[in-house]
């Protein structure tokens, strides 16, 4: 059986024994669960059934949930069972059937034939031993030797026979069930038994019985009914029912190393360095593109640190092997092909994914070759890495830590792990000093008075500074009594400008709201400013408009989401500054195309069609009853300030804006993702930002129409060079015989060849160099949006110090592809049918560079 099929038989079998099948929940636990990180159980999206808060849909469920292991992340590539992502197939009852109607099912589909199969003379159970708190699984044992598992394969374990999917929540005795596999698979003890180290007993099933609620001081109290949780691991049991050692030898996983095999030439099992590179990138892979179909983005703290962990790690042992560039979307897209009928959400979320993936793979490729340069040469001096070296890798040049480690570990170095924590903490302690040393910038000033905010009608005034504190390195801190400065707040950016008086000028850095008040931290520009004396105060125009404009196209953007998508759509965040605006909103599914476009056409119909723009304060009530927008959770006074925009908008905002839709001047979306779970986000500009956009992409197009034509000039030219029986090929071929250059006495031949695929490439090239050798021929295609490039160079050309791998890792990259092969034939893929022109003149550059070197 292949993967697909234990998952549906293992679903089907529930099913028929009355359990509901629920869809997987999500990678990023719920927002009432922060018991855990990314779910790692799956029993965790069920976990308020157990505790009885909510009623679960049926008392007996049956779901395939989608895990992940952060712990595991630097096994996996060491051993035959590491992994971080997992299928977890399981089987529920909430308050249902207990320990023995839940034995009895596991032992059926285990060993039926109709089910996994396994032999039932290879089969262990463990049960809980005991402790003080909880006593020995007694009736486990009972049941077990009823159903017919003989006495000496049941086992009594301590730890992790007790399970918990957190540090707090559901947990239970459980029983686990193992595989024997032999001894080829073990440790060679005598005593080796389940629960040993080794891979001769591998575990597939869990079942759980819970019966506790842990609470935060250790302590247990009963659940409202007991209840069963079980987890099957897909992976494993495929594993188990092929009979193979390692679980990197099963189809889930196959098919994506025989995939990498063929980028790249490295092949399984040739040595080590081949072998760890491809089980990380088929693990890996997979997990970066679950972990990114849910919403999670990289970044440096919490999931999104576990995400950029995973693809770094993954470019290191790519380049391991060859493949330099473009890695992550081609192992996304590999994911996508393979399990994207099981879980929809990852075709849904494809090309947004594909994009966040090549964005953190460009970011990291500078560290990553400057880093992985400094730890090579760390490492050739010999000895263990210093902290001082590790942490100079980890501050400087960006290179993860745990990347340190494990690369060290390759080579048999150690790292000063203490001295790189001494390190980080002195770091740290730094940070916080200097965050101290002008800690005052945000604490209140002495005035006597209130600041009063004047912003909204005036954006130049005279006024006075009623208390002022300096800073060594030239910033002020200072207050008002009248100001134009809007604080930031509500999503918007504070105001800039400048306040000078007769002795001296300051520019505005920040402006702080404090509870009704405001504070201005700003920077001395010459002379100097006093508490007391007469200022002018003024705000600056080049910032405060587009924000104006960018705050009002917000408020359209959200009316604009609710028409497409519905009255669910509410805020969840926002950024307005002068640059762009960036709205969060609630809503489950990315937005289609034409739902985008339906979108920015209504923003952009509402500015055509010049709305005024009003502004009113109001009570709370009054704003209530006439409909107005308010943001979940804000705390508003009894006066609201409500921004209107006839027939289209009403919303309770203290920001500034525009005075009709038309100053906004046009709205362009630049980018639809993730914000989180059930979140989206949306990044739009308006104004000149949105019109020079609107050029740019009217250029493009134009040159684009003018390379079409011109293409399309240069195909009818090869046809009509074929002669009447020669046909499109050798019309082709003389077009392109016709178009060699020559450097240093080598034929040149690059081009792009429409609507060929690889094979047919290659017969195209072995015919021109026939003809021209000797020669150089580098060839692109593309069919069926995949791209095709092979550069093939003569011995001649070779000798002379040129390269069809290294033509070939030159010009992949754009494409967005990547290949390999030998120096006189190399291959290579792509995604970027649109970047072939350029690639191939590029090839044509690096030919000629390096025959005029090698000459």
């Amino acid at each position: 059986m292949r993967s697909h099929e234990i998952r549906s038989r293992f679903v089907d079998y529930f099913a028929a024994h009355g359990h509901t099948r629920l869809p997987s929940g999500s990678l990023v636990p719920p927002d009432w669960d922060t018991s855990v990180l990314i779910t790692t159980a799956g029993m965790q999206p069920l976990k308020r059934y157990f505790l009885g808060v909510e009623q679960p849909p049926a008392t007996r469920l049956t779901t395939v949930q989608k895990c992940f292991r952060t712990v595991d992340i630097d096994q996996v590539g060491r051993t035959a069972r590491h992994l971080t992502f997992f299928e977890m197939m399981g089987n529920f009852s909430i308050g249902d059937y207990f320990k023995d109607k839940a034995a009895d099912l596991a032992w059926e589909f285990t060993t039926s034939p109709s089910g996994l199969g396994f032999d039932p003379d290879a089969i262990w159970a463990t049960v809980y031993q005991g402790d003080e708190l909880v006593p020995a699984d007694e009736e486990a044992i009972a049941i077990w030797r009823g159903i017919g598992v003989p006495p000496q394969r049941i086992v009594r374990l301590g730890g992790d026979n007790f399970w918990q999917a957190g540090p707090v929540g559901p947990c239970g005795p459980c029983s686990e069930l193992y595989v024997d596999r032999g001894p080829a698979h073990g440790c060679g003890r005598p005593e080796c038994a389940p629960g040993c180290e080794c891979d001769r007993f591998l575990e597939f099933w869990n079942l759980v019985f819970m019966q506790y609620n842990m609470l935060e001081d250790g302590s247990l109290e009963p659940l409202p009914a007991p209840s069963i949780d079980t987890g099957c691991g897909l992976e494993r049991s495929s594993a188990i029912h092929l009979g193979v050692h390692s679980l990197f030898e099963i189809d889930a996983f196959r098919d994506v190393i025989s995939e990498i095999e063929r980028w790249s030439g490295a092949r399984d099992g040739a040595d080590e360095v081949q072998t760890k590179a491809l089980r990380v990138l088929s693990d890996h892979g997979r997990a970066m593109t679950f972990l990114s179909s849910d919403g999670i983005e990289p970044s440096n703290e919490g999931r999104g640190y576990v995400l950029r962990r995973v693809i770094r790690r993954s470019m290191v042992h790519a380049r391991r092997i060859g493949l330099e560039s473009g890695v992550t979307p081609r192992l996304h897209a590999r994911v996508v092909e393979l399990l994207g009928d099981a879980y929809p959400e990852l075709r849904a979320s494809a090309s947004h994914v594909s994009a966040v993936l090549a964005a953190e793979e460009e970011r990291f490729a500078r560290t990553l070759e400057v880093g992985g340069k400094l730890l090579d040469d760390v490492l050739a001096a010999g000895g263990d890495v210093s902290a001082d070296d590790a942490f100079r890798l980890h501050d400087t040049y960006g290179f993860p830590f745990e990347l340190t480690v494990e690369i060290a570990a390759e080579h048999d170095r150690g790292v000063d792990e203490a001295g790189f924590a001494r390190l980080m903490d002195e770091q740290r302690e730094r940070a916080r000093a200097s965050t101290a040393a002008v800690g005052f910038v945000a604490t209140g000033l002495e005035a006597g008075f209130t600041t009063e905010f004047v912003g909204y009608e005036q954006l130049d005034v005279h006024t006075q500074i009623g208390a002022l504190v300096e800073n060594p390195d030239g910033r002020i801190a200072l207050k008002l009594r009248e100001s134009p400065f809007y604080p930031a707040g509500g999503g918007q950016v504070a105001d800039s400008g400048f306040i000078v008086s007769e002795n001296g000028r300051a520019a505005v850095e920040q402006v702080l709201r404090q509870d009704g008040d405001q504070q201005i931290v700003a920077v001395l520009e010459q002379g100097e400013l006093t508490a007391g004396e007469p200022v002018r105060a003024h705000v600056s125009l080049e910032a405060r408009r587009p924000t104006m404009a960018n705050h009002t196209g917000t408020h359209l953007l959200h009316a604009a989401l609710r028409r497409v998508l519905g009255d669910h759509v509410t805020q969840a965040g926002s950024y307005v500054g002068p640059d762009k605006l960036r709205f969060d909103f609630r809503h489950g599914a990315p937005l289609s195309p034409a739902e985008l476009a339906e979108v920015e056409s209504l923003v952009n119909g509402w500015i055509v069609g010049n709305h005024p723009v009003h502004t009113f304060v109001t009570t709370q009530d009054h704003a209530r009853e006439l409909g107005a927008m308010m943001l979940f959770g804000e705390k508003y006074g009894d006066q609201v300030r409500v921004v209107e925009v006839p027939d289209v908008s009403r919303e309770l905002c203290g920001g500034t804006h525009v005075r009709s839709t038309a100053e906004i001047g046009a709205f362009v979306v630049q980018r639809e993702s993730s914000s989180s779970q059930g979140v989206r986000r949306i990044e739009a500009i308006t104004g000149a930002a949105a019109i020079a956009h609107l050029r740019e992409r009217s250029a493009q197009a134009t040159a684009l129409e003018d390379e079409v034509a011109d293409l399309r000039a240069q195909l009818r030219k090869a046809e009509r060079s074929g002669g009447g029986g020669g046909g499109g090929g050798n019309g082709r071929d003389a077009a392109l015989l016709d178009a060699a250059g020559e450097e240093a006495g080598i034929r040149i031949v690059t081009a792009v060849v429409d609507d060929v695929d690889a094979d047919a490439l290659l017969q195209v090239s072995d015919r021109l160099r026939a003809k021209l050798a000797p020669a150089v021929v580098v060839l692109g295609s593309s069919t069926e949006g995949k791209v095709h490039l092979l550069a093939a160079v003569d011995d001649a050309a070779v000798e002379r110090g040129l390269s069809a791998v290294d033509l070939i890792k030159r010009i992949a990259p754009i494409v967005g592809g990547g290949g390999g092969g030998r120096p006189s034939m190399a291959r290579a893929g792509g995604s970027d049918p649109g970047k072939l022109p350029d690639a191939v003149a590029e090839a044509e550059t690096a030919v000629r560079e390096a025959l005029r070197k090698g000459a």
